[in-house]
C-alpha cells in the first residue's frame, strides 16, 4: 500500500508544467506574460499574472533549471516606465524583486555557478552592463559607455564562465551606424569585437553555444528614408568566437527576426520571427543538420525572447513539493 500511494504521488500529484523546457514572453492573455512549453510546442503553461501597463520581458533559465529571472515593468502608469529584476521558481512560485532602482534594468543573464545576473542598467546615465550577486545583491558596472553615444545591452554569460558576450551600439543616436556583438572577460575587461560593425546593420542578442566556443546572434538591415527606418533583411547568425568563420542559417527570406536562442546542445535553434508585413510573432524550432523548420507556436499575438534548458539540469521537481504532496495525500 505504501509503496502504491508513493507511486501515484510521483505520477498525478506533480504539477504538469515540471517537463516543459521551453520558457518565451507572449501577449496571448492580454498581458505580456511568461509561459513554458514542451519541445514540440505542447502543454503550454501560464506562469505570470501581470496587468497592463506592467508586463515582463527576457526570461531565462538558471543553470539548474529551479529559477527563472526575467525583468518586469512595475509601474503602474503607462506613461512612465521602470523595470527591475526579479527571479521566481521554474513553476511561476516565489517571486522575488533583485533590483530596485531609479533606473531602466532589464535583460539579464545567470553565471553558470548561479550566484550572479549580468544585467542592462541606465543607472549611471549610459546604457551599460553590470554584474550582480544575488545573496549580496553588491552590484559592479563593466562597461562605460556616455550617456550621449554608444550603449551596451543584452549581456549573455559564456556557460565556462570565462566571457560576457553583449550587444555594442556605434555612435551617437539610437541606430547611429548600428550595432555588432562584443565580447569581454567576465570582470568586464579586455572587451573586444566578436566582428567589425558594419554600417546599416544592428546585431543583436548573442547566445553562447554550450561549449562556450560560438556565438548565437540574429542581425538586421536598416534603410533610413528621410524620418522612416525601414528594416530590409534578417538573419540568424553563428560565429566561431575568436575566428572570422560564421554561418548565417538558410531561413525564409520574409522573416523579420526578434529572437534567437541555442537548443538541444547545439544541435537545434529556436527562433521568434514575423513574416513579411505581419504582425503576429511565431517561434520556430531549426535543425541545424537538416535545415528542417518547425512551427512550435501559431497565435496572432507576439511569442517571442524564449530559452531553452536541457532535460539533463531540468529539474523534475523540487523535493520539498514531493513532501508536501505526499503529507497532503496522508492527511
Amino acid at each position: 500500500m505504501f509503496k502504491r500511494l508513493i507511486t501515484y504521488c510521483l505520477l498525478f500529484c506533480l504539477p504538469s508544467f515540471a517537463a516543459a523546457k521551453i520558457v518565451f514572453i507572449s501577449k496571448r492573455d492580454g498581458g505580456r506574460d511568461i509561459y513554458v512549453m514542451e519541445d514540440d510546442g505542447s502543454n503550454v503553461q501560464r506562469l505570470t499574472f501581470t496587468e497592463s501597463p506592467q508586463g515582463n520581458g527576457e526570461p531565462t533559465w538558471s543553470p539548474d533549471g529551479t529559477r527563472i529571472a526575467f525583468d518586469r515593468n512595475v509601474s503602474k502608469r503607462a506613461t512612465n516606465q521602470k523595470y527591475d529584476i526579479f527571479v521566481m521558481d521554474a513553476d511561476g512560485t516565489n517571486v522575488q524583486q533583485l533590483t530596485d532602482d531609479h533606473a531602466l534594468d532589464g535583460s539579464c543573464t545567470w553565471s553558470p555557478d548561479g550566484t550572479r545576473i549580468a544585467f542592462t542598467s541606465t543607472r549611471n546615465k549610459g546604457l551599460d552592463i553590470y554584474v550582480m550577486d544575488i545573496l549580496t545583491r553588491e552590484v559592479e558596472q563593466l562597461t562605460r559607455n556616455p550617456g550621449d553615444r554608444d550603449w551596451a545591452m543584452d549581456p549573455s554569460w559564456s556557460p565556462n564562465g570565462k566571457y560576457i558576450a553583449y550587444e555594442q551600439g556605434i555612435n551617437a543616436g539610437f541606430l547611429g551606424t548600428g550595432s555588432t556583438i562584443y565580447v569581454m572577460n567576465a570582470n568586464g575587461r579586455g572587451a573586444k569585437e566578436l566582428l567589425p560593425p558594419r554600417n546599416g546593420w544592428v546585431r543583436a542578442l548573442p547566445h553562447w553555444s554550450s561549449d562556450s566556443k560560438s556565438v548565437l546572434y540574429f542581425e538586421l538591415r536598416y534603410a533610413v528614408v528621410g524620418q522612416i527606418t525601414t528594416w530590409v533583411a534578417s538573419n540568424v547568425v553563428i560565429q566561431r568566437h575568436g575566428s572570422k568563420a560564421r554561418r548565417i542559417l538558410n531561413i525564409p527570406k520574409n522573416w523579420f527576426v526578434t529572437s534567437v536562442c541555442w537548443m538541444d546542445n547545439g544541435k537545434q535553434v529556436l527562433i521568434a520571427a514575423k513574416e513579411g508585413g505581419g504582425e503576429q510573432i511565431d517561434i520556430y524550432r531549426y535543425h541545424l543538420f537538416t535545415g528542417q523548420i518547425t512551427n512550435l507556436t501559431d497565435h496572432p499575438a507576439l511569442d517571442n525572447s524564449m530559452d531553452w534548458i536541457s532535460d539533463d539540469v531540468l529539474s523534475v521537481t523540487p523535493r520539498g513539493k514531493i513532501s508536501l504532496k505526499w503529507a497532503e495525500l496522508k492527511k
